[in-house]
């Protein structure tokens, strides 16, 4: 972390700019971890199935894909830092919708279709994405790893706190007699007013952020689009075992089998995400020594046995600890990942890329029903999610390898 804040100094504009992209990637991860804690608990609350939950949770996340497939071809007409700030006044919208009715189903779906609601660790938002490409745009080579992997560890450790802050926020939903009856959580309004909070940080970057964006953006060239093309199609199979065991349907499983305390739910998954947080400190010096695509491929194997462990944990406590454990290494593929993408593609193409990429990860969309389904099912079904999010994620690892082993992105660290 040294080396990135000598770089930072050093770098006039672009350094500010590297700063704000890190500071708004941990008020959204802030967001994301109180939102992980509570979305399911008040579904449940107002009425709604396992099922209907699950549903819900994936039409969240089709719809962040969706705008992330959408946001780079607005940048035609708008400079990236105006189609960050129209995500933000989304993201504020949603939150502020679903914190004035939860009742009301229609108003759920037009403010999850808004696609700013994220309530899981992985970051597959249409912000998320433009983040990346100006992070790529702002960052030198030498130092992109280095920059993704700081930029994730503000997400992850933004998520632990904000999955800590929404346990006494959740206790006391609020009451206010001026807006529809049932439930609203407090949480849903902090998460409108982080929205509102990135919309100045994402105004204030400087026009370093724009390389490769407006008049000069570009689709995928016919060298790139195969690589890039068979990255998503990798990607969205790893997101829908991801998407199996989002953090909100964590919580929904961890209610439906154990029963626990608000708190400890939190206390979990803020656990997994500071692990998390330290496991991208590794992330940098390995991808340096053994290349990128190992780095991902091999970290993330060991997860995901440990993910198909956790389905047989005999209680909260072993479940919570195998999820922290796991998390340790789950994540160092995350920042690898995202410098690869932007490592095989020219500065115009950058945009494009990590909207194809991030769209890849609403595979997320697909596995959250399934997930809702196995916990209506109930009984010994419960745990299924775990055991088949993990072998679907093996499976990507190997081809994941098999591919791509052989093509290092243009800098490895």
């Amino acid at each position: 972390m040294a080396a990135a804040a000598r770089a930072v100094s050093g770098s006039g504009g672009a350094g500010r700019d590297l700063k704000l992209l890190v500071l708004t990637r941990g008020l959204r991860g802030f967001g994301a971890g109180s939102l992980s804690v509570v979305f399911a608990l008040d579904l449940a609350r107002e009425g709604y199935s396992s099922l209907a939950i699950g549903l819900l949770v994936g039409l969240a996340m089709a719809a962040a894909a969706l705008w992330a497939i959408a946001a780079p071809r607005m940048e035609r007409r708008l400079a990236r830092r105006q189609v960050l700030g129209l995500g933000a006044l989304l993201f504020a919208a949603g939150g502020a919708l679903l914190f004035f009715d939860l009742s009301s189903l229609i108003t759920i779906v037009v403010a999850l279709a808004l696609g700013g609601i994220v309530a899981s660790s992985s970051d597959i938002s249409p912000l998320g994405a433009m983040e990346q490409a100006g992070l790529g745009s702002v960052s030198a080579q030498k130092d992109r790893t280095l920059w993704f992997a700081v930029y994730n560890l503000a997400g992850y450790l933004a998520t632990a706190a904000g999955a800590l802050a929404a346990v006494p926020l959740a206790s006391e939903p609020l009451s206010i007699p001026w807006l529809p009856s049932g439930t609203h959580d407090s949480v849903l309004l902090l998460y409108a007013l982080l929205g509102l909070g990135l919309l100045p940080a994402y105004l204030g970057l400087s026009q370093h952020v724009n390389e490769g964006s407006s008049e000069r953006v570009a689709g995928l060239s016919p060298e790139r689009r195969r690589p890039i093309l068979e990255l998503t199609g990798l990607f969205s199979v790893d997101a829908f075992g991801g998407g199996l065991i989002a953090n909100t349907l964590v919580t929904a499983y961890l209610v439906e089998r154990f029963h626990p305390a608000v708190l400890t739910i939190g206390l979990i998954l803020a656990g997994g995400s500071v692990a998390a947080a330290a496991s991208l400190l590794l992330a940098v010096p390995l991808a340096r020594r053994f290349g990128l695509v190992n780095t991902m491929v091999f970290t993330h194997l060991p997860s995901n046995l440990l993910l198909i462990a956790l389905a047989f944990m005999p209680s909260v406590f072993a479940a919570g600890a195998v999820w922290v454990v796991r998390s340790t290494i789950s994540q160092m593929d995350v920042p690898t990942r995202q410098s690869y993408v932007q490592s095989i593609v020219r500065p115009e193409e950058r945009a494009a890329a990590a909207g194809y990429t991030t769209a890849g990860r609403s595979g997320q969309a697909l596995g959250a029903p399934v997930t809702g389904a196995f916990l209506e099912a109930g009984g010994p079904w419960i745990a299924g999610p775990f055991v088949l999010a993990g072998s679907i994620k093996i499976v990507y690892d190997l081809i994941l390898y098999r591919r791509f082993r052989r093509r290092e992105g243009t800098v490895a660290g």
